[in-house]
C-alpha cells in the first residue's frame, strides 16, 4: 500500500467527510461539520445531546464514528457498527471502515453515513440510553 494513496485520504478526509454526513446538519439540524483533533483528524456533528465524531485513523488506516449521548453528568460513547446491531439494521460487519486509498475512503464513509441515516431516529427516542448500554458503550464522567 502506497504512502502516497493513503497521503491523497488524509488530505480529502475533511471534504470527503463533510460530504457523506452533511445530512446531518441539512436534514436533522445538527450543527457542523467541525474539524476537530490534532493528531487524529475528527469530523464533528453535534446536536442537542448528541454528537457524531467521524475519525480517520492513519495507523489502521479506516474510518470510525462513534456517537455519544450526554446523560449530566456522564456522557456515553458508542461505535457505529455496534449500535447498528443493537438496534437491530444489520450486522457490526456490514459496516465499512477499510480506508487506505481515496476510493475506499469513500466507500466507507458511503457505508457508514447510510447507517447513521437510518440510526438517527433510534438517536431521538426515549429508549436511546438503553440501545447505548445494549451497544456496549463506555460512560465518562464529564464534570
Amino acid at each position: 500500500m502506497s504512502k502516497q494513496a493513503f497521503a491523497a485520504v488524509e488530505k480529502s478526509f475533511a471534504a470527503e467527510t463533510a460530504s457523506a454526513f452533511g445530512f446531518l446538519a441539512s436534514e436533522f439540524g445538527l450543527a457542523g461539520p467541525e474539524l476537530q483533533g490534532l493528531v487524529l483528524p475528527v469530523v464533528a456533528f453535534v446536536g442537542r445531546g448528541v454528537r457524531y465524531r467521524i475519525m480517520v485513523d492513519s495507523d489502521d488506516k479506516i474510518v470510525m464514528t462513534r456517537i455519544e449521548i450526554d446523560l449530566d453528568p456522564k456522557r456515553l460513547v458508542a461505535e457505529l457498527e455496534n449500535l447498528v446491531q443493537a438496534a437491530g439494521l444489520g450486522a457490526r460487519n456490514l459496516v465499512a471502515h477499510s480506508a487506505p486509498t481515496l476510493n475506499s475512503l469513500r466507500h466507507a464513509l458511503e457505508s457508514q453515513a447510510t447507517y447513521v441515516r437510518l440510526l438517527q431516529p433510534h438517536m431521538r427516542s426515549k429508549n436511546v440510553v438503553e440501545l447505548m448500554r445494549t451497544a456496549n458503550a463506555r460512560e465518562w464522567n464529564v464534570r
